[in-house]
C-alpha cells in the first residue's frame, strides 16, 4: 500500500493543506506526524473555508481518516474548536480522528509563558505565542504532560502540582490559572472530547493497520524551520522533514515519495535570515495578490524571490522525491521573473548551503526569466524546467488556485499550452 509524505521545501505556508487534501481522497489515513497549532492548513470544501491548526488536511467527503501522532504538542481547546466546526457541516466526522495518547498537551501555562519569554529576549524570534516552544522544552526537560494523564485523575493532579510549582520557581510570577483551575479546565476538555467520539489509539496499536493500508503523511511549517537544520535559532521546535513519520512508527525507506511543497516565490514569517527578501513595491504586489498573511497569526509574511540553494538543501535534508509548486499564478502578468541561482557567502560562490549557518551570510546570486501571461503559457512551464534542471527534482503537481480542485499534472499543463 502507497505511502507518500508531504512536507514544506521552504519556510513554511507553501499550501501543503491544500495540497494533502487533494491528494487525500486516494488515500485511507491522513497522519500529521509533528508541529501543533503553530501551522495553519488551509483547505476549501465546496467555497467554503477551513483552517486546520492541529487536524490532518483529511478531505470531509471522503471515507478517509486522521491521526495525530506522539510528535505533535496538542492545543486540546484548539483543537476541540477545529472538531466542532466540522462537526457542524459534517455530523459525526469527529469519529474519523485518531489521537495518539503519548503527544503532549499545550497548556495554556506555556501560551503565557511564550508571550513573556519572547518578551524576555534580546533579539525576538518571532513567536506565534500559541504555546509550542514552552510545549516542547518540557518535554524535552521531562516536566510536560502527555495526552494519557487526562485520564488518570491522581497522575494529572500531581504531574500539573510539579509543573505549576517548577514554573512559578522558575519565573518567580503565578499565571492566569491556578493549579486547581487547570485541573478543572483539562478534565472539562476531555469531557468535550468524549462526547465528540474522538478515538485515543497508539502507534503501536495502529502497527498492523498502518502497514496493510495507505498512508498519507502530512508535514508541518518547512525543512528551513527545522529544529536540527533549519536557520536556528529562528527556527520551530519540533521535525519538519520527512523524518518526524518515525514518530508514528516509521522509517523513511517506508516511504514511496516524499513531496515538497513549494511556492513560485518564497515566503517567511517572523525573524531571521531571508537571503532573497524583496521589499520594492514587487515585493508588495506579490504579498497583495497572493494574500501573504498568516492564517493562523494573521502577520504580513516576508516576501522574496524563489530560492533554488535553499530548495537543494531542502532536497537532500529531506530527501525530497518530488515537487509540488503553488501560486505560479501570483506571478501572473510579471515581465520577468528573478531566481537566486546561488550565494555570495563572503566571497565565495555556493549552489547551496553547507550548514544552516551560511543562510546568515549569504548574498543572493540572481538570474532572470521571462515572465508569463497565465500558468498556460510556455514561459511557465520553461520556469518548471529551470527548477527541476537546477534542482535535480521533478515537479509533478501544479496548483493554479486556493481551491483544492485547482490542481494540474505536469502532463495537463503541457496539453493545455
Amino acid at each position: 500500500m502507497r505511502k507518500l509524505a508531504v512536507v514544506g521545501a521552504q519556510w513554511g505556508d507553501e499550501g501543503k493543506g491544500k495540497v494533502v487534501n487533494y491528494f487525500s481522497e486516494n488515500f485511507e489515513w491522513i497522519v500529521r506526524f509533528s508541529g501543533g497549532a503553530n501551522a495553519g492548513h488551509t483547505i476549501f470544501v465546496e467555497d467554503k473555508k477551513y483552517v486546520n491548526h492541529l487536524l490532518p488536511s483529511i478531505n470531509p467527503r471522503s471515507c478517509s481518516k486522521g491521526f495525530l501522532g506522539a510528535g505533535m504538542v496538542i492545543d486540546v481547546e484548539q483543537l476541540i474548536d477545529e472538531l466542532e466546526t466540522l462537526e457542524a457541516d459534517f455530523p459525526g466526522i469527529s469519529s474519523r480522528f485518531y489521537l495518539d495518547p503519548e503527544a503532549f498537551i499545550v497548556l495554556p501555562w506555556h501560551k503565557e509563558e511564550d508571550l513573556f519569554i519572547e518578551e524576555m529576549r534580546k533579539v525576538p524570534i518571532g513567536t506565534t505565542g500559541k504555546g509550542i516552544g514552552p510545549s516542547y522544552t518540557d518535554k524535552v526537560s521531562r516536566e510536560g504532560l502527555k495526552l494519557y494523564v487526562l485520564f488518570d485523575e491522581s497522575l494529572l493532579k500531581e504531574r500539573l502540582e510539579a509543573l505549576y510549582h517548577m514554573k512559578r520557581m522558575k519565573y518567580n510570577r503565578d499565571f492566569t490559572l491556578s493549579f486547581g483551575e487547570m485541573t478543572t479546565y483539562l478534565n472539562g476538555l476531555k469531557t468535550k472530547l468524549e462526547r465528540l467520539s474522538v478515538n485515543f489509539t497508539s502507534a503501536v496499536d495502529m502497527f498492523r493497520v498502518f502497514r496493510s493500508t495507505s498512508i498519507l503523511f502530512e508535514g508541518a511549517q518547512g525543512v528551513l524551520l527545522d529544529l536540527d537544520f533549519g536557520t536556528y535559532p529562528f527556527v520551530t521546535s519540533g521535525a519538519c522533514m520527512a523524518h518526524g513519520v518515525s514518530s508514528v512508527g516509521f522509517s523513511t525507506f517506508e516511504l514511496d515519495n516524499v513531496y515538497g511543497v513549494l511556492k513560485a516565490y518564497t515566503t517567511r514569517v517572523g525573524s531571521g535570515p531571508f537571503p532573497t527578501e524583496e521589499f520594492s513595491e514587487v515585493g508588495n504586489l506579490v504579498r497583495e495578490r497572493g494574500k501573504e498573511y498568516g492564517a493562523t497569526t494573521g502577520r504580513a509574511r516576508r516576501v522574496g524571490w524563489l530560492d533554488l540553494p535553499a530548495l537543494r538543501y531542502a532536497r537532500i535534508r529531506s530527501g525530497l522525491t518530488g515537487f509540488v509548486i503553488t501560486k505560479g499564478d501570483v506571478l501572473n502578468g510579471l515581465d520577468e521573473v528573478k531566481v537566486c541561482v546561488a550565494y555570495d557567502v563572503e566571497g565565495a560562490v555556493k549552489e547551496m548551503p553547507s550548514t544552516s549557518y551560511d543562510f546568515f551570510k549569504a548574498r543572493p546570486i540572481y538570474e532572470t526569466v521571462s515572465g508569463w501571461p497565465s500558468t498556460d503559457h510556455i514561459n511557465f512551464l520553461k520556469y518548471m524546467t529551470f527548477i527541476e534542471r537546477e534542482t535535480g527534482v521533478e515537479i509533478d503537481y501544479i496548483s493554479y488556485g486556493p481551491r483544492t480542485e485547482e490542481m494540474k499534472t505536469r502532463n495537463d499543463l503541457i496539453m493545455n499550452i
